[in-house]
């Protein structure tokens, strides 16, 4: 009889779902699902291990982890007073991503959002955003629901009052690093609802990269994206050495995310005056063409000389120096993302061709188009 674990989740999140079932089935054990689909842990639980996210009634769940008497791996590390194997994320690393992200697109006002899942998880990515801000000279301004919502309901619509309350009063243009992709989501609605521009008054970055909440906004939801099938590969790995006798690790496994998954949401570079983000917004959605400072400046209505001041106020950059940065940004997209040529990368971002790329490329990012490319499918295919 194939070994039985347990996946005890009582929400349903199709990554790890997906992933865990995948390596379960290579271990050629039968992986049971009734928490997921009910929401509710069984009654009793005689199999031979547990995989869980430490979700939902976290007494409930510590009695069942208990009372089981079997091998148990959580997915992440909320929790810690809970004495389990983990394997996840590494939170402290995502969080200076998104710190850099963000230094990188030249913001000088920046928030943490959280609504009050993964408190313990969340806290790490925003401290360690933090204090990557901070060494940049920045303050970050807490946007903590948990803390400051607590005489409300914790219902979705309950925050997004809370958050069209907030945000308006917030000095623009803001970087928002929320704690978790349904979190990005409900800054972009409460944003929506108060007419402010995402990503031009407020860039909002999510994490995850989970499909559901990336795709449910109609502005493309930037994130950082987790190796979910290396980490559930790893938990499966562990279990399976655990369900064999071996004790669980000391310490967590912990994995670095894969990067930041630039999408509509922070496609931006951040401009305080309005002249320059219609500049900006131009250079947005005609950095493939053969462009100039002419046209940058008829779109931002303002002479060239005009102009210059203000992209060097705004941004401490010309506008020429702008739009290559926007260009060499879409070719690491293009580099990291796809299979096309160098040659054909090259034109679509509008640097002509592979020469005048691979200059740009290399003064910016330290390495050739082509080295850029291997190092990132490096990172995919890493253990």
């Amino acid at each position: 009889m194939p070994p039985r674990v347990l996946f005890a989740n009582p929400w349903w999140h199709a990554e790890l779902v997906n992933s865990t079932a995948h390596h379960a089935a290579e271990h050629g054990w039968h992986l049971d699902l009734q928490t997921c689909l009910s929401g509710q842990l069984p009654e009793r639980w005689d199999g031979d291990g547990i995989i869980t996210a430490l979700g939902g009634d976290l007494a409930a769940l510590r009695r069942f982890l208990r009372r089981a008497r079997c091998p148990a791996v959580s997915l992440n590390t909320n929790y810690p007073e809970i004495r389990i194997a983990r394997v996840s994320q590494d939170d402290a690393v995502a969080g200076r991503m998104a710190a850099g992200h963000f230094l990188g697109r030249g913001f000088a006002f920046y928030a943490y959002y959280s609504h009050g899942s993964s408190v313990y998880t969340g806290g790490l990515r925003r401290a360690a955003f933090a204090e990557t801000l901070a060494a940049a000279g920045h303050a970050t301004i807490p946007l903590l629901w948990e803390e400051e919502g607590r005489r409300w309901a914790d219902t979705w619509l309950n925050r997004e009052r809370w958050l069209r309350r907030r945000l308006p009063r917030l000095p623009k243009p803001l970087a928002v690093f929320a704690t978790n992709d349904q979190a990005a989501v409900e800054v972009i609605e409460a944003c929506m609802a108060e007419g402010i521009d995402v990503p031009g008054e407020v860039a909002v970055l999510g994490m995850l990269d989970m499909v559901i909440f990336r795709e449910s906004t109609t502005v493309p939801l930037s994130s950082i994206r987790v190796d979910f099938d290396t980490i559930t590969r790893t938990a499966c790995d562990l279990l399976a050495r655990m369900m064999a006798g071996e004790p669980p690790p000391a310490e967590p496994i912990l994995f670095p995310p894969t990067g930041v998954v630039a999408r509509r949401s922070t496609d931006t570079l951040a401009a305080r005056t309005p002249e320059v983000a219609r500049a900006i917004r131009y250079l947005l959605d005609h950095y493939a063409e053969p462009i100039g400072v002419p046209e940058i400046a008829r779109a931002a209505g303002l002479s060239k000389t005009v102009l210059y001041e203000r992209f060097r106020a705004d941004l401490g950059q010309s506008p020429g120096e702008a739009l290559i940065r926007i260009r060499v940004e879409r070719a690491r997209r293009l580099l990291r993302e796809g299979a096309a040529k160098v040659e054909a990368v090259a034109q679509a971002c509008g640097f002509g061709d592979r020469v005048n790329l691979h200059r740009h490329f290399t003064k910016h990012v330290g390495m050739t188009p082509a080295a850029y490319r291997r190092e990132a499918r490096k990172q995919e295919v890493a253990p």
